[in-house]
């Protein structure tokens, strides 16, 4: 029984580690092909910044809930669908997807 999960995790990490080596390569490409630095100060006030104006509490939890709502639904549809391709390709497809819901909907 443990081997068996060993042996899985020992097909999957190399997976899961060439997605996200590809990827932080892509937007490497992608930014070096714009003559933009890899990391600028944009991104920092991206991922580190304040919010610049809170909405009203009510339309944050409609937002939230609408957004657990359609994560749930397709996280669901795409392990049915992506069960068969392993467990990097679906971590990887949640991930996105779930990223472009909840920047959508929030």
């Amino acid at each position: 029984m443990f081997m068996d999960k060993f042996g899985y995790l020992l097909s999957e990490i190399p997976t899961l580690i060439f997605i996200v080596w590809f990827a932080v390569r892509f937007f490497q490409f992608r930014r070096r092909q714009k003559n933009q630095p890899s990391y600028s100060e944009t991104d920092k006030q991206l991922l580190f910044g304040t919010a610049r104006q809170r909405p009203a509490k009510t339309t944050v939890y409609l937002r939230l809930a609408l957004a657990v709502i359609a994560v749930t639904t397709i996280g669901v549809l795409e392990i049915l669908v992506l069960a068969p391709l392993g467990a990097a390709i679906i971590t990887t497809s949640l991930l996105l997807t779930s990223t472009v819901i909840v920047h959508h909907l929030l």
